[in-house]
């Protein structure tokens, strides 16, 4: 499997994942890990972090918040019937016991009779008889798979409609959670509008992480409504495609398509991903249909079984590899809309063009705050796109860009000094399967003309291989 491919491959993590063996197995396979703390591993959180950072510092750690997410917290996996009657208690931490359903719910009291709550990947549905304070008592009427699968998602009528403009509290002691432990984006569930990402950028900044990118989730018909105001505001996007059953394949292009027409990532992901033997067909034909738009990255969801988690993160990797072998005869347009950053975006499209006229070998990009890599990227160039920044919070952003190999660079580097570590990095990238004579292309865009980088252009520069 190719490790520096052009869409980058999330892995979600949890206790199965997290363990030091078989995270020594796959941490060379995928680009980035996501905690998503609605799966109820608060606990333990730091101690996967821990165990990334030592096996591989390099890694990116989205923490994806709750949001209006809500789960079952059972740390096992209940065995039900139709016709069971059960108690069911709201518990915000995860719960060993099982004579109970533990859900993450902190109304469950105040729902009505009658309502039905819908376990998600199980397939089971029960509906409330009673309720009392914390409480609800609950009958299963539909079995499902006869189990309910731990941390499972719940839904019910209403639920993701609740339109959000500010983070709640919940969510406030997620991020603050992972700033102390070391997570490097923010993924902000249930995105519902522009001001509910404005309002985490405001907590960022209020606790000394303004820089921190922000990707936005949209997984309810309300952020969906609002998705061109919140692009505006998120560096990027985070779409659960099967939470939306009546989008087809068609409609879900669109919207990749839209994402991607302002320059901004594009990470997909399932939330009823199936591993096993049936991943090929659940999510597989999926992943290969909207690579083709050249997505950033496929966001695999939380692993429960450890016998799936080499074979998925695998079978992902060669599902991408196979349409991108192919992604040569077809012709993706970008820059529809009219541009914010004209000097900026003329210089970054006219480096696209000289790749596409001159059989460009490879990209060397110089950017700030992502734009640069992130936009050039948008236009889907078939070539590895190599790009130094100075920012933490920027490095660990182009790890979840297509066909983009960031590098974090000192304050004080010197570009005539760093040109003559490019050829040894090229090679190593290449494996050494490049010629003297192939074209080499360096991207600086600034929206600015006046360049405060010394002895770098503000433009683009074209050197063979040789002479650099």
């Amino acid at each position: 499997m190719n490790n520096f491919r052009f869409t980058k491959i999330i892995a979600g993590v949890s206790p199965t994942l997290a363990k030091e063996t078989v995270l020594s197995k796959v941490i060379n396979m995928v680009d980035a890990f996501r905690i998503t703390l609605s799966k109820g591993y608060d606990d333990n959180n730091k101690k996967y972090i821990d165990t990334l950072m030592k096996l591989d510092n390099s890694k990116t750690i989205i923490l994806e918040t709750k949001g209006i997410d809500t789960r079952i917290k059972n740390t096992w996996d209940i065995t039900v019937k139709k016709w069971e009657k059960w108690t069911a208690e709201y518990s915000e931490y995860a719960q060993e016991w099982t004579n109970k359903i533990y859900i993450d719910y902190a109304e469950l009291g105040e729902l009505k009779e009658w309502t039905i709550l819908e376990c998600q990947q199980s397939k089971v549905k029960l509906k409330i008889k009673s309720t009392n304070e914390d409480t609800a008592e609950v009958e299963i009427v539909e079995e499902g798979k006869g189990i309910i699968i731990q941390y499972d998602r719940i839904l019910f009528e209403g639920l993701n409609e609740v339109n959000e403009e500010e983070l709640s509290e919940r969510d406030k002691k997620d991020i603050l959670w992972g700033l102390e432990y070391g997570a490097h984006v923010l993924g902000v569930s249930c995105a519902s509008s522009a001001d509910h990402i404005k309002s985490a950028r405001e907590f960022l900044e209020n606790n000394n992480a303004k820089d921190m990118k922000v990707f936005a989730k949209i997984e309810t018909e309300t952020g969906l409504k609002n998705l061109d105001s919140i692009l505006n505001e998120a560096d990027g996007i985070i779409f659960a495609i099967d939470a939306f059953p009546k989008l087809n394949k068609e409609k879900i292009s669109e919207v990749i398509k839209t994402i991607k027409a302002e320059g901004k990532p594009i990470l997909i992901t399932k939330i009823t991903s199936v591993y096993g033997k049936d991943f090929e067909k659940s999510f597989g034909e999926e992943i290969q249909e909207y690579s083709k738009e050249a997505v950033d990255g496929i966001m695999l969801e939380t692993f429960l079984v450890e016998d799936e988690v080499f074979e998925a993160i695998e079978k992902t990797g060669n599902l991408l590899t196979d349409v991108e072998n192919k992604l040569n005869e077809k012709v993706l347009e970008r820059f529809e809309k009219e541009w914010d950053f004209e000097v900026r975006d003329y210089i970054i499209y006219n480096a696209f063009r000289s790749w596409n006229e001159l059989w460009v070998k490879t990209a060397i990009c110089f950017t700030d705050n992502g734009y640069t890599a992130s936009r050039f990227s948008s236009l889907a160039p078939r070539i590895p796109v190599i790009t130094f920044t100075q920012s933490k919070e920027t490095y660990r952003y182009l790890s979840l860009v297509w066909w983009v190999k960031g590098y974090k660079i000192s304050q004080s580097f010197n570009y005539e000094n760093l040109k003559k570590i490019w050829k040894e990095m090229i090679r190593m990238i290449f494996k050494w399967n490049i010629s003297l004579d192939d074209k080499i292309l360096i991207l600086q865009a600034n929206e600015t003309i006046d360049n405060d980088k010394g002895d770098m252009i503000n433009g683009i520069e074209l050197y063979n291989f040789k002479n650099i």
